[in-house]
């Protein structure tokens, strides 16, 4: 019984809900609202209703009178250029841009039926303000019969225009205004008296282009003065006294600092964490990063990675910011614009960047810009044409470097020429009832195994030929997917595959690369709507220990190279996937993770193992491929796990641009993963666990008492034990 108990209790344990592990600790959510362009009040209900632009669309939001929080945010079908509230705000109608109204539950933002047909339609978008007037930074409320001022509102030295306004003209007012750094600001006011009074800041609404800048850890300065040090010195000898003369020195300080008491030194040891031991800590396991963005109102601005808050705002004089890029070696940043036009900025103070130097590009109408190496840019325009960019004069392109660009209906390869411009060298022309839907290509990952170990012991070897790519093509007349991997070099075709199950091409398509394989996600419609899932493994051959390449052999692929043997697997998914990323650290030793944006305003995540091309059935796995590691037998769904909800109970809105990033750490279990859009979220994931890092819970008490106690003990136990020795050496019965 006991024993059943204690089973019990290790069970219970060991199932930990995700909630009740690191939920909205490790992870943050800037929701945004964006500029408002109507704004009314709901009758009694406590909140204010207000309409942004999502898109095309047009999101609707409820926001609380008393702290600002939101309370609900739905996007509509439709663009809403309008609306009016009904007689005691029990609902409110909105008008489309095509002129039809549509009614709406007041206290849900629940569409209703509603005949509307002769609805007189008055506009409540526009604050009316007759009996209002701004002066010097404050609001001045007048009585519309005598004409004086009754009482008067200060206003932000930023203050841009009222945005909402209500008032009895006797001491009772509501007020919601803009300031020209895209905030939000609401007064409450009763009998004279401030009831309620918030802002919200809007300014990382629709993030365009972003970059990360990793924090420097001053402390290593000083260790790495001291290698240098031990460099100079003479001999070994001379410098290993170095070293513990400097290590004598910090010893003696830390004693110093603690007054020579051993009490202090315990208490410290057993003491939580500080704010600055948290900080080295977070500097140490590179934790502490500014997350950089631009929006589309050309705003930048840096953002705690841990936390959301913002270090620092700028605003760019740049048109369509395309690209931020962050050059640490330098401390710059640089931002581009679509009209070519660039800005450099210095952070040498991290917290005060300042604008160094502009410039042109020379291109105009650019689409993309990606960086290649060192200052070197790629730009493609509008037009189809691409060409490689320095920043730099001495920065002259790499010789023979290759370089794939595609648009929906060509695929391009193409060489780099000593003057910069793209030389191409090969095509795939679509034909014109193509597109082309997806595309991924190999990124250069750390690659820490070269084959893959079965339950027998013997290896099936990757395929790791680093210039692949795969691209998927939607047919409209058969209504068919078509999947290719091909040479970027050669454009040579090497692997092909299609689905004849009806793809949703209004549906979200993505792919991503790994290191020997690829993913790619559709919608199919036959023999019923399905979000679909497919694996694609990469290997040299399919026999075991048996290797086409060599490891002292450079391929040249301009002389052809071997291609890959293929397994594929499809899978279903309960939920419409709209973008994928894969997770990154540091070395690539963690099992890499599919991240999944889904349509319904969640993230989350599928491990490797589960996107597994050599699953098979239980009855038709051997006992060796029982025993291969983390092997499971294959079931066609996929279902949602709790566990890897990376939002929680959290809803994002994404916006029509949004991205999924990766970033890794200094610890190799953990990667940020990030949510760039209309709302930006950023959460800590660790794939395989946190197995370099403790536990913040970890009980160190009771280690070090365990610890002291085990010491103790020796004590007390140790002439006992040496006397029991002598006695056995001398033959003494006890």
């Amino acid at each position: 019984m006991i024993g059943l108990f204690g089973y019990l209790l290790l069970f219970i344990s060991a199932v930990q809900a995700v909630y009740s592990d690191e939920a909205f600790e490790t992870d943050w959510q800037l929701q945004n609202i964006g500029e408002y362009q109507c704004v009314f009040e709901n009758g009694d209900q406590k909140y204010l209703v207000a309409l942004s632009e999502l898109g095309n669309r047009t999101l609707i939001s409820f926001i609380n009178e008393f702290n600002g929080n939101l309370f609900y945010r739905q996007q509509l079908e439709f663009k809403a250029v309008d609306a009016m509230t009904t007689e005691h705000g029990a609902e409110f109608v909105l008008k489309d841009d095509h002129g039809f109204l549509r009614a709406f539950n007041g206290s849900t933002g629940f569409p209703i039926e509603k005949d509307l047909s002769n609805f007189s339609f008055n506009s409540h978008c526009k604050p009316n303000m007759s009996g209002f007037k701004v002066m010097n930074n404050s609001l001045q409320i007048i009585d519309p019969d005598s004409a004086l001022v009754v009482f008067q509102v200060e206003l932000w030295n930023s203050f841009e225009k009222v945005e909402y306004i209500r008032t009895d003209f006797a001491g009772n007012l509501k007020l919601l205004y803009s300031t020209v750094d895209s905030e939000y600001v609401f007064q409450s006011i009763e009998d004279g008296d401030v009831k309620s009074e918030w802002s919200r800041d809007e300014k990382t609404t629709d993030v365009v282009a972003h970059t990360v800048i990793d924090l420097p850890d001053s402390s290593l300065d000083a260790i790495s003065q001291e290698l240098l040090m031990e460099e100079d010195t003479a001999s070994a000898w001379d410098a290993y006294k170095y070293r513990v003369s400097k290590n004598w020195q910090r010893f003696k300080l830390y004693l110093k600092k603690h007054n020579y008491s051993p009490g202090y030194i315990v208490n410290d040891m057993l003491k939580s964490d500080d704010d600055a031991s948290n900080k080295k800590r977070d500097l140490i396991f590179g934790l502490a990063k500014y997350l950089v963005v631009a929006t589309e109102k050309s705003r930048i601005i840096a953002l705690n990675i841990k936390n959301g808050t913002a270090e620092w705002s700028l605003r760019s004089s740049l048109n369509d910011i395309v690209l931020l890029e962050w050059f640490p070696q330098s401390r710059e940043l640089v931002a581009f614009g679509k009209d070519g036009t660039y800005e450099f900025y210095s952070l040498a103070n991290l917290s005060s960047p300042a604008l160094t130097r502009t410039g042109v590009l020379g291109k105009k109408n650019i689409k993309s810009i990606s960086l290649l190496d060192g200052v070197k840019f790629l730009v493609t325009t509008h037009d189809a044409l691409s060409s490689v960019v320095s920043l730099s004069p001495n920065d002259e392109p790499a010789p023979n470097t290759f370089i794939c660009t595609h648009d929906e209906s060509r695929i391009h390869g193409n060489v780099v020429s000593s003057n910069g411009q793209l030389k191409e060298t090969w095509t795939i022309a679509l034909e014109e009832s193509e597109k082309l839907v997806g595309f991924a290509v190999r990124e250069d990952h750390p690659v820490v195994t070269l084959g893959q170990t079965l339950g027998n012991r013997t290896v099936l070897y990757k395929y790791l030929y680093p210039n692949l790519a795969c691209y998927a093509v939607f047919n409209s007349a058969s209504g068919r997917l078509y999947v290719n991997l091909i040479d970027t070099v050669t454009g040579a075709l090497f692997y092909t595959q299609y689905h004849d199950d009806r793809t949703n091409p209004d549906m979200p398509i993505d792919m991503v690369f790994g290191e020997h394989w690829f993913i790619y996600s559709y919608f199919s419609e036959e023999p019923i709507p399905e979000q679909k899932l497919v694996v694609v493994d990469l290997f040299e051959s399919l026999q075991p220990n048996t290797r086409v390449s060599a490891s002292s052999t450079e391929l040249d692929p301009l002389k052809g190279v071997h291609r890959p043997q293929v397994l594929s697997k499809a899978y279903f998914f309960p939920e419409v996937i709209k973008h994928m990323r894969l997770s990154e650290t540091k070395f690539g030793i963690t099992i890499k993770s599919i991240v999944l944006e889904l349509e319904n305003g969640q993230i989350t995540y599928l491990t490797r193992t589960l996107l597994n091309a050599r699953r098979e059935q239980e009855f038709k796995m051997s006992d060796d491929d029982k025993k291969e590691f983390m092997m499971v037998p294959y079931h066609s769904t996929l279902p949602i796990n709790d566990h890897f909800m990376i939002t929680h109970v959290r809803h994002l809105m994404w916006g029509p641009n949004s991205e999924l990033i990766s970033i890794p750490t200094n610890l190799e279990s953990t990667s940020f993963v990030c949510d760039l859009g209309h709302d930006i979220f950023c959460a800590r994931i660790s794939p395989s666990g946190q197995f370099d890092v403790m536990s913040p819970t970890f009980e160190r008490v009771k280690l070090i008492g365990t610890i002291v106690g085990l010491i103790v003990l020796c004590y007390f136990v140790k002439p006992s034990v040496e006397a029991r020795k002598l006695k056995n050496s001398w033959m003494v019965r006890s």
